[in-house]
């Protein structure tokens, strides 16, 4: 018997509008739609886990990333909700940390200035952006690992 993958569906808030979204449900195998909830989560943190081999990038321009031949540079972009500004820094690392949102780890390849360097950029603003070629870091922390910045900020 199938099931569906999920309880729950995060819907980007970049893609409201202020006002007049419809939503439009399709479910093959039956429910009741008058089941459904919505529920709106207010962010008290924030994180972001990018790679130089993929790059965030910005849906709005992606037509224009693609034609102009360029390539997208890598880099990490926190916002607080409206009326919140980055008050802390928990977790910063550029080099090649793992995990998830609230459990990054440092991994063997480490900046040690990584902390200092987001804290620079972000502390006490709305919202900040970290490019992974920031000459902030400086010299390579480990030549030939492919770099990756994870961090993890608090809101408030």
């Amino acid at each position: 018997m199938w099931k569906a993958n999920s309880k729950m569906y995060h819907v980007p808030r970049s893609w409201f509008h202020p006002s007049g979204n419809t939503l439009v449900v399709f479910e093959e195998q039956g429910g009741d739609p008058t089941k459904i909830t919505f529920s709106r989560r207010v962010a008290t943190s924030v994180c972001s886990f990018v790679s130089e081999n993929y790059p965030s990038i910005d849906l709005e321009s992606w037509d224009k990333s693609i034609s102009d031949g360029n390539p997208v540079a890598a880099k990490v972009e926190l916002s607080c909700p409206k009326g919140k500004n980055i008050s802390s820094v928990k977790f910063a690392s550029f080099g090649d940390p793992s995990g998830t949102c609230r459990s990054y780890q440092q991994g063997s390849c480490h900046h040690p200035d990584s902390l200092s360097v987001v804290e620079k950029a972000c502390l006490n603003i709305n919202s900040c952006t970290v490019s992974l070629s920031d000459e902030g870091f400086g010299e390579d922390p480990c030549p030939g690992v492919t770099k990756t910045l994870a961090i993890e900020a608090d809101c408030s």
